[in-house]
């Protein structure tokens, strides 16, 4: 079941692992052996990008679609 915050969460999530890997990424670039940082920074950017894909196809569900239709109206007339 996707709600506007764990749709939020999981974008924020995404952004978050994705930022996580680039920096790891250009941290393993200054150590002698970078074979396990860059393996990290490999998984955190794959993972960024499976909970990203999930998240995508889940919203467009149909029932998901309803639900986040309705959520943007609520948003729209509250704000």
């Amino acid at each position: 079941m996707l709600t506007c915050q764990r749709l939020r969460g999981a974008v924020f999530l995404s952004a978050f692992m994705l930022i996580v890997g680039l920096v790891l990424e250009f941290a393993g670039r200054s150590f002698a052996f970078p074979a396990p940082i860059m393996a990290l920074a490999l998984f955190s950017g794959l993972a960024a990008l499976a909970i990203l894909t999930v998240t995508f196809v889940t919203a467009l569900l149909p029932g998901s679609a309803r639900r986040l239709a309705e959520c943007r109206k609520r948003t729209l007339l509250v704000g």
